[in-house]
C-alpha cells in the first residue's frame, strides 16, 4: 500500500518536471510568520505559547500550520495549541487569499495541533474538519480533559505561577540573588504567558474531525489535489501527512519535529518504517509538526538513523540477556547528538536531554521487548 502510495506520487510529479520552490517571508504578526513554499501553498511557524523558567526554552509549543490555497477554498493543516493563536493565523491567511477555510485536517491529536478547531469551525460555518477515524475519539477525550484538567489549582500550570509570582514581585530568585532588569522582564512576560494559557485553554471546544477515514484519502479545491495518509503508528497512534502533488509541499504532523523529534508515547520500530515510506515521496518542501521547513529528505533520514540506531542497541542489549529495566538506562546515543543539537542551540540540547535521553529509551524497550508498541 504504502510503495504503491509513493509510487504514484512519483509517477505524478515527474512528469509536471517541477523544480524546487524556496521559503520565503510571506506575512507575520508579533509571535506568527508565514512562510510561502509554492504556488497558493504556505507554512505558518509560530514562537512557542509559553517558556520554561529560567532556561528560557520551550514549554509548550504551537504546531506548525499548512495552508493551501486552490480554486474554490482553502484546506488547513492542524489548528495551533491556544484559540488566539488560531483566530491569528487565520488573519494571517486572510492576508494572502480571501477564499473560505473549506477543509481543517488534524494530522494526530495531540492538543497543540487540535486545541484551535473551534475557532476555525466558529469562523467557517461550512467547515469540515477531516481527520483519521482512530484518531477521533483520542481528540475529543482530550479536547474535553484538558481544560477541566489545567483549571484544577494542582495543575502545573497553576503551581509553576506559585513559584514564578513571588520571585516576580521580590526581584530576587530562590537563592535570594537580585535579578537583573533584563530577567525580570523575561520573567514577567513569562507569568503573563501562563496566566493566558490557563484563560485560553478555558477556552477550548470540543470539535473533533467529522470526516473520517482510514488509509487514504484525497480531497480538491477545484482542481488541485491534496493526499491525506495515514501512517499508522509512528509518533503517535495514528499520523496522518498531507501532500500537495503539484507542489511537491508534504505537511508530516509530529512525524517529523526539527531539530528533535517529540519522542513522548511514540512508538519508535514502527516509526522506522513510516519514514521509509516519507522519504519515497518527492518534495521540495517538507513542514514538520515544529520546526524549520526542510526542502529535501536529509533530515527523514537522520531520523530514521536515530530510531534505527536506538533499536538495533536496545535488540542487542536484550539479545545478551540485559533486563529492560537496565537496559533503558545503559542505552547511549550520545555519538548522534551532534547531528540534532548544535552547540549554541539550548532549547536542542533541552529537547535532547528530555526527548532522547529521558523518554526515548523506555519507548524503545517497550516496543523491542513487545510490551507496547
Amino acid at each position: 500500500m504504502r510503495l504503491l502510495f509513493s509510487a504514484m506520487l512519483s509517477a505524478a510529479v515527474s512528469a509536471l518536471g517541477l523544480v524546487p520552490v524556496r521559503a520565503a517571508a510571506q506575512a507575520r504578526d508579533a509571535t506568527g510568520r508565514m512562510e510561502k513554499l509554492g504556488d497558493g501553498v504556505y507554512a505558518i511557524l509560530h514562537d512557542h505559547a509559553t517558556l520554561d523558567w529560567p532556561s528560557g526554552t520551550m514549554q509548550w509549543p504551537h504546531s506548525n500550520v499548512g495552508v493551501i490555497v486552490g480554486d474554490d477554498g482553502v484546506l488547513v493543516v492542524d489548528s495551533d495549541y491556544l484559540p488566539s493563536r488560531a483566530r491569528a493565523d487565520i488573519a494571517l491567511i486572510r492576508k494572502v487569499t480571501d477564499k473560505p477555510v473549506k477543509y481543517l485536517v488534524n494530522t494526530h491529536w495531540h492538543g497543540d495541533h487540535t486545541h484551535g478547531n473551534g475557532v476555525y469551525r466558529a469562523t467557517f460555518p461550512n467547515l469540515t474538519i477531516v481527520g483519521a477515524r482512530a484518531n477521533r475519539a483520542f481528540i475529543a477525550v482530550n479536547q474535553g480533559r484538558y481544560p477541566k484538567q489545567l483549571a484544577r489549582p494542582s495543575s502545573a500550570q497553576h503551581e509553576t505561577l506559585a513559584v514564578l509570582e513571588p520571585i516576580l514581585a521580590s526581584g530576587r530568585d530562590t537563592s535570594g540573588r537580585m535579578l537583573t532588569p533584563g530577567e525580570r522582564k523575561r520573567l514577567g512576560a513569562i507569568v503573563d504567558q501562563l496566566h493566558d494559557e490557563i484563560v485560553e485553554i478555558a477556552k477550548v471546544e470540543i470539535a473533533p474531525p467529522t470526516m473520517l477515514f482510514d488509509d487514504e484519502m484525497e480531497l480538491y479545491l477545484g482542481n488541485r489535489r491534496i493526499v491525506l495518509h495515514n501512517w499508522g503508528r509512528g509518533n503517535s497512534p495514528a499520523d496522518v501527512t498531507a501532500y500537495v502533488p503539484d507542489a511537491r509541499v508534504l505537511f508530516t504532523g509530529d512525524i517529523m519535529v526539527y531539530p528533535v523529534p517529540f519522542t513522548g508515547a511514540s512508538y519508535p520500530t514502527l516509526w522506522i518504517d513510516v519514514l521509509e515510506g516519507i522519504e519515497r515521496i518527492p518534495v521540495t518542501s517538507i513542514v514538520p509538526g515544529h520546526g524549520a521547513v526542510q526542502h529535501d529528505h536529509t533530515y527523514t533520514r537522520q531520523l530514521r538513523t536515530l530510531m534505527e540506531t536506538a533499536t538495533l542497541r536496545m535488540d542487542s542489549m536484550f539479545q545478551s540477556g540485559i533486563p529492560r529495566d537496565s537496559a533503558q538506562k545503559l542505552l547511549n546515543l550520545e555519538d548522534l547528538r551532534s547531528t540534532f543539537v548544535r552547540a549554541d542551540d539550548a532549547e536542542a540540547a533541552a529537547l535532547w536531554e528530555d526527548m532522547i535521553k529521558g523518554q526515548l529509551p523506555e519507548r524503545v524497550g517497550q516496543c523491542v521487548a513487545g510490551f507496547d508498541c
